[in-house]
């Protein structure tokens, strides 16, 4: 995507996060620090910027998360979808997935998640575009891309995890066997609608619910 773009998409959203709350629109003064926790880069510290509205999950939840997903994870094409910080990117990556994309449209975060890419040496595995999520998806679609695994770990805003599942759906980028894990709030479980996927499991962390689908 043009960075023109990218930037006027990065305005519109600082304007819509302005209005829903002064704290949430506040420019980014400090900085969030998360370490690795497994693979080749275990131990390797990454900075990123705290921009209000988005943050690094806790480390037990990475470990949780991925300590499932590791047996899944060797040679996978992985699709991380808003990817914030980039802490699931460089875990996966981290794990030797064949390749990490992941699709955010602040372009102070994809500089970041770049940064540490060249910095750590894993530009050949690790990417990440900056843009929309919904229109990346089409996009990805339309260039006949297939993942094994893609995470769906969105703002905690209502509706947003039925939103991207329903662009999945009409936008099929998910292999046969693959799998989608959507992080939500899990008290926001029995509202989510996942469509036509199928619920293989939920894994629940206290607030945090990983929902696992498979395809039908």
């Amino acid at each position: 995507m043009a960075l023109l773009e990218c930037v006027q998409q990065y305005d519109t959203r600082r304007t819509l996060i302005a209005q829903i709350g002064p704290k949430m629109g506040r420019v980014a003064t400090d900085r969030f620090e998360f370490t690795i926790i497994a693979g080749d880069l275990k131990g390797r510290r990454i900075s990123a910027p705290k921009l209000g509205h988005t943050r690094p999950p806790l480390s037990r939840l990475r470990k949780s998360i991925f300590d499932f997903l590791n047996p899944y994870l060797l040679d996978a094409e992985y699709l991380d979808l808003f990817s914030g910080t980039g802490s699931y990117l460089f875990e996966a990556v981290s794990r030797r997935v064949r390749s990490a994309l992941g699709v955010e449209m602040e372009p102070e975060l994809v500089a970041s998640i770049e940064r540490y890419a060249e910095k750590y040496h894993v530009t050949d595995r690790l990417q990440c575009r900056c843009e929309d999520v919904f229109a990346a998806i089409p996009r990805l679609h339309e260039q006949t891309r297939q993942f094994d695994i893609v995470m769906v770990a969105p703002p905690q805003y209502v509706g947003m995890v039925d939103r991207t599942l329903e662009c999945l759906q009409r936008h099929p980028i998910v292999t046969s066997s693959g799998m989608l894990i959507c992080q939500h709030d899990t008290t926001e479980t029995k509202k989510i609608d996942f469509h036509d996927f199928e619920i293989s499991q939920q894994r629940k962390y206290g607030n945090t619910t990983f929902t696992v689908l498979r395809l039908p």
